[in-house]
Order: C-alpha cells, then structure tokens, then sequence
C-alpha cells in the first residue's frame, strides 16, 4: 500500500512540477551548448607514421620467424624511444624551444599495433599547422637519432602528417557531450522531485491520513470559495444591523 501511495505521490509531484523539470534539462542543455560553442578550445589531431624494415642482413639471408619476431620486438622499444627526453629534446630544438619538454611529452602519444611493424605517432594540439609540425618533427628526428642510438638502420617514414586548413576537431565531441549534459539534467530534475517529495507533508487521500496517523475519519469538508463564504454571512449582518438599530 505504501509503495503504491508512493507512486503516485512522485507522480503527482512529476505533473506538478513538470515545466521545471523541463527547464532543468534544458538549462543543462543550453549552457553545454554554451560552452562548446564559446569557452571550449578545439583540439586536433594529427598523425604520422614510422615503418620498421627489415635491416639489410636480414633482407640477404632468409627470412624466418625468429627474424621476424625481433623486428616486432623492436617495435616495442623504439616507441618507448620516441617518447624518452633525448628524442624530445632534439624535437624542441626544431621547433625552436617553443615547448618544453614536458609538453611535449603530453601532446605526443605513440601507439603500434599488435603484431604489427607500424609505429604510430599521434600529435593533439589546438592548431592542426602546428599539431601537423611536431608529428613530422618528431618522425624524422627518430629516424635520424635511431641508427645513432640502436646501430641499426632499418626506420623509414611510412606517411606524415600534413595539414589540409578544413579539419575538424577531435576534441571536444560535441555529440557526446550534449547527450551527458541531458543525461546530467536528467539526474537533477530527478533529485529536485525527489526533494519536493520529501519536503511535501501532505496527505493525498484519506486512507494515507488513516493508515499514517492510526485515526478514523469521520467526516469530510469540502472546499468552497471565501466569496461564497462573504455572500452567506452578509445579509445575517445587515439584519443584525437594523435590529439594533431599532432597539436604539
């Protein structure tokens, strides 16, 4: 019985209370809207990437799996290689000294495939000319320093990353965050009922009152206008008024 009254108390409050549910979803909504459209910065994404060849021993004689299996070894420790303080400081100095290293080390993601010989280098940066900059920069300055560091030469540039003037941003997705700004405003307009309902301590019908209380009702009133109450009473008062005016 009081999951039922329950219900239909939320309920109740829901329809009651429905536009400033609404409001709060929009309010949500709009000032997500807001923000992306004029607060938050854009980020792009740029990429290049490093192909791992077969040194030229390995190309003379024939090729087996354990050859291959050391090439995609080297591929695990040449991406921790692009990312390590000697590959970013020679990136720094061509580019200028604009980024430390630190930063650098932010923007600048390194992935490779499982199984793979391909090293990708990612670069996001709120400019794409500049984003487009570093991941070139940061590939050949590997492909330069690497034979230096391992005594091998087998990296070569796969594509690099170029700068067309029409990308679009990885970041922020838009979508995605006007579907969690709905879904947040779902969640307040909830809590706001949830609170009108605790703070509501009337009761909806007669059988809450018994059921709450332990009281039998006896009898109900019911509602009438205070006009109607004005125009009852006013003529007992004009009579009372001319019977004591005739007893003056």
């Amino acid at each position: 019985m009081n999951e039922q009254i329950d219900l239909k108390k939320v309920i109740n409050v829901i329809r009651r209370n429905v536009w400033w549910l609404v409001g709060i979803i929009g309010f949500m909504v709009l000032g997500m809207f807001l923000y992306l459209q004029y607060i938050a910065t854009p980020v792009f994404q740029k990429d290049t990437q490093i192909l791992v060849n077969q040194s030229e021993k390995s190309v003379q004689s024939n090729l087996n799996s354990q050859t291959i299996q050391a090439d995609l070894q080297l591929v695990n420790t040449y991406s921790t290689i692009i990312s390590s303080p000697r590959i970013l400081n020679k990136v720094q100095q061509e580019l200028g000294k604009q980024y430390d290293i630190q930063e650098l080390a932010e923007i600048i993601q390194v992935k490779n495939a499982t199984d793979s010989q391909v090293i990708d280098i990612s670069v996001e940066h709120p400019d794409p000319k500049i984003a487009a900059r570093i991941a070139n920069a940061t590939a050949q300055t590997f492909t330069e320093e690497i034979p230096k560091i391992m005594k091998i030469d087998n990296v070569t540039t796969l594509s690099e990353a170029q700068f067309f003037g029409n990308e679009l941003p990885v970041k922020p997705q838009k979508a995605l965050m006007l579907v969690l700004a709905a879904f947040i405003g779902i969640l307040v307009a909830f809590a706001f009922v949830f609170i009108r309902l605790l703070l509501n301590r009337t009761f909806t019908s007669q059988a809450e009152l018994e059921e709450l209380l332990g009281l039998t009702v006896l009898g109900e009133v019911s509602d009438f206008q205070n006009m109607d109450l004005f125009q009852t009473v006013q003529p007992r008062s004009k009579h009372f008024k001319s019977v004591t005016e005739r007893r003056r």
